[in-house]
């Protein structure tokens, strides 16, 4: 539970972080680069990184993956130039060896998609998946929010001791099953429930969120008031800082 909480954490908390830059810039008529798009709705790794932290991925694609050859290589240099890109974003987000088995694992997810790409194709074919669309997207989604989910282990953990007592705990059978009884826990699942299915919404439906710019004028102050309230009630003014202010 708390391995999947906090890839909510991290992404509600750098996704805020971009977009008050991006509207903060905007006030000062600078238009700033969209730097998520929806990530845990990725079908792939690959795409999950198109999506999370673009600005980021560019600059390592612009100036690291294109410089070292790109795919315009041997298949074997391609696959050196996409983990050698992932290890220096990890060393990139700190010296320490969780962010480096962190970029690790992403390479290594990568380079294995690209090896296993027609296995799975033949595989996807061969289960009949192909004729139950929606399942198989629900899959693709689901694995690489899971592979994600995993990565972060390391990202978080503040060495590799404490990244592998979680997964020592995360694969324990032992312990019951923890039922959180805590309002805060509430206001948390009712949030997350919330994010996902505005996400769910925009991703699957092209559609914008409109109560904030709904033709009722009256309705935007409702909703500005309620999330202000909201804020006032539920909000933590006595934590730290950005996650990704370190960095």
């Amino acid at each position: 539970m708390a391995t999947l909480f906090f890839s909510i954490q991290i992404y509600c908390d750098f996704s805020g972080y971009s977009d008050i830059a991006i509207g903060t810039a905007r006030v000062m008529g600078f238009k700033l680069m969209t730097n998520f798009n929806r990530p845990y709705f990725a079908r792939t790794i690959s795409e999950f990184w198109k999506r999370w932290h673009i600005s980021l991925s560019t600059w390592f694609k612009d100036y690291l993956y294109i410089s070292l050859g790109g795919s315009r290589v041997s298949v074997p240099r391609w696959y050196f130039n996409l983990f050698i890109v992932f290890l220096v974003s990890g060393l990139w987000h700190g010296a320490n060896w969780t962010y480096i088995i962190w970029g690790a694992i992403n390479g290594f997810y990568l380079v294995f998609a690209l090896v296993t790409q027609d296995v799975r194709t033949k595989l996807t074919r061969l289960s009949g998946l192909q004729n139950f669309p929606r399942l198989n997207l629900f899959i693709q989604v689901s694995t690489t929010y899971i592979l994600a989910c995993f990565a972060w282990i390391f990202f978080r953990a503040n060495n590799i001791h404490q990244a592998g007592t979680i997964l020592r705990k995360i694969f324990s059978p032992k312990g019951g099953l923890y039922i959180p009884s805590s309002s805060i826990m509430m206001y948390s699942f009712v949030g997350i429930l919330f994010l996902f299915l505005v996400e769910f919404k925009h991703e699957y439906f092209n559609r914008v969120f409109t109560l904030s710019n709904h033709t009722n004028r009256l309705v935007p102050k409702l909703y500005y008031c309620f999330l202000i309230i909201a804020i006032l009630l539920i909000g933590v003014f006595d934590g730290g800082q950005f996650i990704y202010f370190q960095f």
